[in-house]
């Protein structure tokens, strides 16, 4: 009976410290007034993008968060025909500069990582036409950011 209880309570004690240092989305703590940095802005912050296409192919999207350049957080999206896909993820506290590309279209920004980053990129492959019986079907896309 006491063996039976000290390992409930030694499971329950894992479980309470595997979920406080777990650092996905979902589980980590919420910022707080006191968590504000000498420069007035919250660490990490929540974005959404969403990306829709249009068409009769497969279009890829592709997003890079970046300090100075260097790649510090990434994301990426594909979609089909008529479809719109949306998602939430954490933009870097240090992130300064994003980079996006749709289809064979690519675009690169910057911005103060204090403040909010807003940006929207449309692109396409494809052309469209068939050679030999062998159809390039064209499919367009818009990828947008708001964080």
């Amino acid at each position: 009976m006491k063996a039976t209880h000290i390992t409930t309570s030694l499971l329950v004690g894992v479980a309470v410290l595997a979920g406080c240092t777990e650092r996905s989305a979902t589980t980590a703590p919420l910022a707080t007034a006191a968590a504000l940095s000498a420069s007035g802005f919250i660490g990490d912050r929540p974005y959404t993008w969403s990306f829709t296409c249009h068409g009769g192919w497969v279009i890829y999207a592709f997003w890079y968060w970046t300090e100075n350049g260097t790649t510090i957080a990434s994301g990426s999206s594909s979609c089909a025909a008529e479809q719109s896909l949306s998602g939430t993820s954490v933009r870097p506290a240090n992130a300064n500069g994003f980079t996006a590309q749709v289809g064979t279209t690519s675009n690169s920004w910057t911005f103060d990582p204090a403040g909010s980053f807003k940006a929207s990129l449309s692109g396409s492959v494809g052309d469209g036409h068939c050679f030999s019986g062998i159809c390039f079907h064209k499919e367009g896309g818009k990828l947008t950011v708001d964080s």
